[in-house]
């Protein structure tokens, strides 16, 4: 899950389409419909088809997106299925998503985490793939892909944030929560790319990330 500031919820399936163009392709958004979630919130429900390009196998992939706007804070939660359409269970899931203050706004987070964060965009812009990798624990785990999936893709797809020549990056924490070792991460990167003119907002997607030998690293999203 993660939120943002602003938008619209009509358009969370196709801004969640196009943030998985870094990592998957023949991405369709199959369908969207309105809803609303427990508590009476306004919300939009889509499922989104696509396959994870990253990783040998290229697995198909099905996520299912439940987007609501409150407070002008647009709040998503995405959650995957590669067996085929997501089922019910999963969705109910989705749908006990609720807004509790506070949790929607950019936060502070401890001097050693934000120093991993920042040390992460100077490497995205270095576009020294060395450097990104040595922030990615051995143990990393992104659905079905490992850390050498991930430096692949760095490394060779156009669409990575090496050929797209990213010459700034910030990082925006919503979410934080510390689990020992590890810690759950949520926000945004806002990013700016030598051909483009504006910004581009992206969420963080590998969600936890690991302390190892001193030194935070993302994790993925294992357990």
């Amino acid at each position: 899950m993660w939120s943002t500031p602003g938008g619209d919820v009509n358009d969370a399936a196709k801004w969640y389409a196009n943030g998985l163009a870094p990592i998957g392709e023949d991405i369709k958004v199959l369908y969207t419909k309105p809803t609303k979630l427990q508590d009476g919130t306004p919300a939009l429900e889509a499922e989104i088809e696509w396959v994870l390009r990253v990783v040998p196998q290229k697995p198909r992939i099905h996520t299912f997106v439940l987007a609501a706007i409150k407070d002008d804070v647009l709040s998503q939660v995405g959650l995957h299925e590669d067996r085929g359409m997501v089922g019910d269970e999963l969705k109910q899931i989705a749908y006990s998503l609720t807004f509790l203050k506070g949790r929607n706004e950019p936060l502070n987070v401890p001097p050693d985490v934000r120093a991993f964060l920042d040390k992460y965009c100077a490497d995205v812009v270095s576009r020294d793939a060395e450097r990104i990798m040595a922030d990615y624990s051995d143990q990393f785990l992104y659905s079905s892909a490992k850390k050498a999936d991930i430096d692949r893709m760095y490394r060779n797809d156009p669409f990575s944030l090496i050929p797209r020549s990213v010459v700034s990056c910030e990082a925006t924490v919503t979410v934080f929560e510390p689990q020992g070792d590890k810690a759950y991460v949520a926000g945004f990167f806002v990013s700016k790319a030598k051909p483009d003119a504006n910004a581009v907002k992206k969420p963080m997607y590998f969600q936890q990330i690991i302390k190892e030998d001193g030194q935070w690293r993302w994790f993925g999203t294992q357990k």
